[in-house]
């Protein structure tokens, strides 16, 4: 990564003109090239292009001649390895030129025009387009010096990939004109290139790749990472005046988002001197005349941000920038910063006129905003025309799958047909939320069967595109299998995008202590005691942090400081709590068991209708308890909690009708239908099955109990040697269950066979 980084800095901010040679009659293959370079490059590759433009010196706008001529191999290993980077092909053909050879200068420069007509092919498609693909960021200001365009701002779309990690560059001619907006991207490419990753195919990866760059480049002064690393700081700071710390000096360096994040936090909340400096940063951008922080400045005034609300001056910075900007996109942008700094729908009549004048010459973003402010503004006195599904359903306006996605959730609970269709054509096109859709709906009911392998692809694309529930499913499934880096590889994006259930999965991963962690029990402790201040997942942070402290995970063990964070919210009336207070007091883990004080917490939680104290209650009652009458309560605890289709509490309630020498108890024909019932959940994990396979076995169906306690066993035998506790005792069920016995508590041990 270093190598690639020490070649990136060399192409930021260039703007020199190079000719591109049309040889047509030598231009490359570039779709089959790219197909080439995806299916069998790697990551080497990249960093063995990276070397020999570092052994040329390669500046932007020329090469050492000498250096060429010493590492010609070293360039031709280079074009080899990567064919498609346009910043490999623009040193080529530059260091043919120093050297003399115009055969090589003619193929790069071929080449170089192949590739350019195929990445502004892409650049020109529609609304929620795919940004172009490149290998590496510098690909995309080769791109653009060697079309003779001259580069006015860039930057960093989103903080992180999903899956993209779009870069959004404005240029022009260099003899003048209008600002072409091109998006690139190059994270998607290097994930699937870095095929030996510990973290391949999973969302960290493409993480990775994002942070580590924009790090460097922010290093090196590129004002679009400054940008960027602002704008996450920003995100992970608590009050909106701490926020605009974070913003203010990446958006006094031009830093467009940074710009844009401070008026939206302005815009939002009542801070005192809020604006101060907002303008100061903008003003001197705008008049610059570039368009972006035009549109920006139109809309503080349009909004009152930092400057009394002006609308004839507003209008005037917007007829400016339509101006530079190509196609009509000032509006289309205007609409996009208007919207989301919180002005009401609908559109304004002014905003409505000028999208219409974009959309009819060919701005496809506009007229797909007219609609979504449609939909949103008339709520169900909209009505879909044949235009605005035709709109919609555009191939061009689907790169990302956005607007098939729109239709499917339109037709959704309006013709099932149809529904079906958009559905999948928007998960095909890459719509995150659709993909997770037919996942989850692949996955259901397969109960003891393992995830079908064309829902775990579906779950893996949901999940790099962004939806944290794929992400967490994904992670969970890892962890299930005893694979904890996976399981940190599925969940970190997530977390670190601040999805609070991620978070604390990711605190219970790390709070197990487990070998290749990028974080530590303490680490783990000091996201719940961040978590813990939050009013609304306060409790659920106290419980962890009480769980580790009774275990002593990332703090020294302390039993009456993990009672105290238990009571403090069980006497607030949190169920939770008060359940895990009542199992605390009831099992000794403050010390010595105090059975009143547990059976009256367990009773407050049970009183609350909390089903995981029915479970958790009823199985103390019926295994531990000697009063009278505990059997038989805990017995029906357990069954209210299974008749509420609980997935513990039919398992629990399943294994003791099944496996308990209590005659009072022991019930396999009612044990069996509990089981069966469980079989209708998705992805039950081996403690599960086995609880299945223990009830077919107590009916008696010993072919069935033998297939599905291989395959606890099986799936058991897979998990790191550290987390194959049951191993043995599972083994010993199947012997049973091959003996033709079933299996009764206490009686683990077979005969012999």
């Amino acid at each position: 990564m270093a190598t690639m980084l020490r070649a990136l800095a060399l192409f930021l901010g260039l703007s020199m003109a190079v000719p591109v040679s049309a040889q047509e009659a030598a231009a490359p293959d570039v779709a089959t090239q790219w197909r080439e370079l995806l299916a069998h490059g790697t990551a080497e590759s990249v960093n063995i292009a990276s070397a020999a433009i570092d052994a040329v010196d390669y500046s932007g706008d020329g090469v050492d001649g000498d250096k060429c001529r010493s590492h010609e191999g070293a360039l031709k290993e280079a074009i080899r390895q990567l064919p498609v980077s346009m910043m490999v092909q623009r040193v080529a053909m530059l260091c043919a030129q120093a050297t003399g050879d115009q055969a090589a200068a003619d193929r790069a420069s071929a080449a170089l025009a192949a590739l350019a007509k195929d990445a502004f092919a892409q650049a020109s498609r529609g609304a929620w387009a795919k940004p172009v693909r490149v290998v590496l960021p510098g690909d995309a200001l080769a791109l653009l010096a060697s079309a003779g365009m001259t580069v006015r701002y860039e930057l960093f779309e989103q903080i992180r990939p999903r899956p993209y990690f779009p870069w959004r560059i404005a240029a022009v001619p260099a003899d003048g004109g209008q600002e072409k907006i091109l998006t690139f991207d190059y994270v998607d490419t290097m994930q699937i290139l870095d095929r030996r990753s510990r973290a391949y195919g999973t969302p960290r990866l493409r993480m990775v790749y994002a942070e580590s760059t924009v790090k460097g480049l922010a290093d090196l002064g590129v004002t679009g990472a400054i940008d960027n690393l602002a704008i996450v700081a920003a995100s992970q700071s608590a009050t909106a005046a701490e926020k605009v710390r974070a913003l203010r000096t990446a958006a006094a360096q031009g830093g467009l988002q940074s710009i844009y994040l401070w008026m939206l936090v302005c815009k939002s909340g009542d801070t005192p001197n809020c604006t101060d400096g907002l303008i100061d940063a903008l003003l001197p951008l705008a008049e610059a005349r570039q368009g972006y922080p035009m549109v920006l400045l139109a809309t503080a005034y349009a909004q009152g941000i930092g400057v009394k609300a002006d609308q004839t001056a507003a209008e005037a910075m917007l007829d400016a920038a339509d101006r530079v900007m190509e196609g009509h996109r000032a509006a289309s942008v205007f609409a996009d910063t208007y919207s989301t700094l919180g002005a009401d729908s609908p559109f304004p009549d002014f905003l409505r006129r000028r999208l219409l004048v974009a959309r009819d010459a060919g701005n496809e973003v506009a007229g797909i905003q007219l609609i979504a402010n449609d939909m949103q503004a008339k709520d169900d006195a909209y009505v879909l025309s044949a235009d605005d599904e035709r709109r919609l359903a555009d191939p061009a306006n689907n790169g990302l799958g956005k607007g098939l996605a729109v239709l499917a959730l339109w037709y959704r609970e309006r013709d099932q047909g149809k529904y079906e269709d958009y559905l999948q054509r928007a998960a095909d096109a890459g719509d995150a939320d659709s993909l997770s859709t037919l996942a989850f709906r692949q996955r259901g009911n397969q109960g003891t069967e393992p995830l079908p392998p064309a829902a775990e692809a579906l779950f893996e694309r949901s999940a790099n595109g962004g939806d944290p529930y794929a992400m967490r499913y994904l992670a969970y499934l890892a962890m299930v299998a005893g694979k904890w880096e996976r399981a940190e590889d599925w969940i970190l994006l997530a977390a670190v995008d601040n999805d609070v259930n991620a978070m604390f999965l990711l605190a219970g991963l790390w709070a197990g202590g487990h070998e290749g962690m990028s974080g530590t029990p303490e680490r783990a402790n000091a996201i719940l005691e961040n978590l813990a201040e939050n009013k609304k997942y306060g409790a659920r942070a106290r419980r962890m942090l009480a769980n580790n402290a009774v275990q002593g995970r990332g703090m020294a063990k302390d039993l009456e400081r993990a009672r105290r964070w238990l009571e403090q919210d069980a006497d607030a009336g949190d169920a939770e709590s008060q359940a895990d207070l009542g199992m605390g007091y009831l099992s000794g883990r403050f010390g010595r068991a105090d059975e009143a004080k547990g059976r009256k917490w367990m009773e407050r939680a049970v009183a609350a209708n909390l089903t995981s104290a029915f479970t958790a209650y009823g199985y103390w009652l019926l295994n531990e308890a000697n009063g009278a009458g505990d059997s038989a309560y805990g017995l029906k605890l357990m069954r209210r909690a299974a008749d509420e289709d609980d997935e513990t509490g039919l398992n629990n309630l399943a294994w003791e009708l099944c496996v308990s020498r209590n005659p009072q108890v022991h019930n396999p024909e009612e044990g069996l239908a509990y089981s069966r019932k469980l079989e209708k959940h998705p992805n039950l994990d081996p403690s599960v099955i086995d609880t299945v396979a223990a009830c077919e076995a107590a009916a008696g169906h010993f072919e069935r109990a033998i297939e599905l306690q291989r395959r606890v066993v099986e799936f058991i035998g897979k998990r790191p040697e550290s987390d194959r506790d049951s191993l043995a005792e599972m083994q010993a069920r199947l012997a049973l269950y091959q003996a033709g016995k079933p299996y009764l508590k206490e009686d683990a041990t077979p005969d012999a066979p």
